[in-house]
């Protein structure tokens, strides 16, 4: 074990030790063109992507949150790390089929009358194969691997410890937030039994939205290393080509995904946490989009949700007061003189790509008692970010999806008109 945990920390530090010393040095050379920047962007994510296919584990959820982010990370980088979303390399049946077994309790033959062998999709700490129960319904069945709860750890400290390497190398380089990023989430994401009460809760709460459509989960067959699921066929927003062939209107398709994700986050106040293209299908009638894939969701707190969306449609409606007031009353801490940079958050957050680089500075170094963002905002937070790569990556260079966020927050302007008194619960 000893002798795996360091191949993994050195194979690790190694490639983003020479990925940030690439970067310094071309940042060194005043003479570096646009095209050795490009080739370095390629080269720096086939690099990451060989590192993620090599090793597996945390760093398959590293490249599939790099490949989320057309929206500020230059598109030769982006390429590669996008069939992370759905093209991950996948293991035979074979090998898991002991696992599935001991976590349904009995063979796989007395649960299902065919189960495919190769898997349709597999990700950071599972795969899904296509099967049908002995009454016939067509199903999914996502098997965590094995070896994920033992390996994410490990692959964190890897992570860490690579970090600290490339901030050594190049001191304009911390991937720091990242990896705190990536530690906070993937707990959560390892509970089964968790996304599977996460999936039938958002089920229920879009029941009477036609537009939508979330997975049935098989309870009586899954646990929490196994999900048996209802199969739903479309395609992901990952194969633009095939989308375009199928004569979908990826601007409808993007407006589509903030309506959604605005009603999840603001009027619901439960919402998915995890909007990479890999996670959201258009059905095969071309009229619905599927929702998959709960292992992060979030529960706000009453009256967290509302106040969120009165202090985002005020800043961009350049109401800085009611704003403020707002963000105050849900735990947000901003010194008067910090307030003209709650707009920019804002701006950055609904698509606005020059504060991109702003958003994560406060996000990540807000000082005490001068700019504190209150925990539940920040996967608010994550979740807006990601939408901004996926507008870009569905209508390139538009802010489609920050547009139809804004126009979906309109109705909560009334908010501001009275803005809460009592700052709101926080809950964990």
């Amino acid at each position: 074990m000893r002798r795996f945990r360091l191949y993994r920390m050195l194979r690790a530090a190694w490639v983003i030790a020479t990925v940030a010393l690439g970067y310094w040095w071309l940042q060194k050379r005043r003479s570096s063109t646009p095209q050795a920047w490009a080739r370095a962007h390629a080269k720096t994510g086939r690099k990451i992507l060989g590192l993620a296919t090599g090793l597996n584990g945390a760093f398959v959820k590293l490249g599939q949150i790099l490949g989320s982010r057309a929206d500020v990370l230059p598109e030769p980088l982006v390429a590669p790390l996008r069939q992370l979303h759905d093209r991950v390399p996948a293991r035979p049946l074979a090998k898991l089929r002991r696992h599935a077994e001991r976590e349904l309790g009995r063979p796989l033959g007395e649960v299902f009358a065919e189960i495919d062998e190769q898997p349709i999709a597999a990700a950071s700490l599972a795969q899904v194969h296509r099967a049908r129960l002995a009454n016939g319904d067509d199903v999914v069945v996502k098997i965590q691997y094995p070896e994920a709860r033992r390996l994410f750890p490990i692959d964190l400290g890897s992570l860490r410890m690579a970090a600290r390497v490339a901030r050594w190398v190049n001191r304009g380089l911390d991937l720091r937030p990242l990896v705190d990023e990536l530690a906070e989430f993937v707990c959560l994401e390892l509970d089964f039994a968790r996304e599977a009460r996460s999936t039938e809760r958002v089920r229920a709460n879009l029941a009477n939205d036609p537009t939508v459509v979330v997975p049935r989960v098989h309870a009586e067959l899954s646990t929490d290393r196994l999900l048996v699921l209802e199969l739903l066929d479309g395609t992901p927003l990952t194969r633009l080509d095939a989308l375009r062939e199928r004569g979908v209107d990826l601007r409808d398709v993007a407006q589509r995904v903030a309506r959604l994700y605005a009603t999840l986050i603001f009027d619901h106040g439960f919402f998915h946490g995890d909007p990479h293209p890999g996670n959201l299908f258009v059905l095969a009638d071309g009229k619905r989009l599927a929702l998959l894939d709960f292992g992060l969701a979030k529960e706000l707190p009453p009256g967290f949700a509302a106040s969120a969306a009165a202090m985002m449609a005020g800043a961009m409606r350049g109401d800085l007061p009611g704003a403020l007031a707002a963000a105050r009353a849900i735990g947000f801490v901003v010194a008067d003189e910090r307030a003209p940079q709650l707009l920019g958050l804002v701006r950055a957050l609904l698509g606005d790509y020059r504060d991109t680089g702003r958003l994560a500075q406060e996000l990540r170094r807000g000082k005490r008692g001068e700019l504190e963002i209150p925990s539940h905002f920040t996967l608010i937070a994550r979740v807006m970010v990601i939408l901004s790569g996926v507008s870009h990556t569905l209508v390139p260079g538009e802010r489609v999806i920050g547009g139809a966020l804004l126009a979906a927050l309109a109705p909560h302007l009334a908010a501001l008109r009275e803005p809460p008194t009592e700052p709101v619960t926080q809950v964990m």
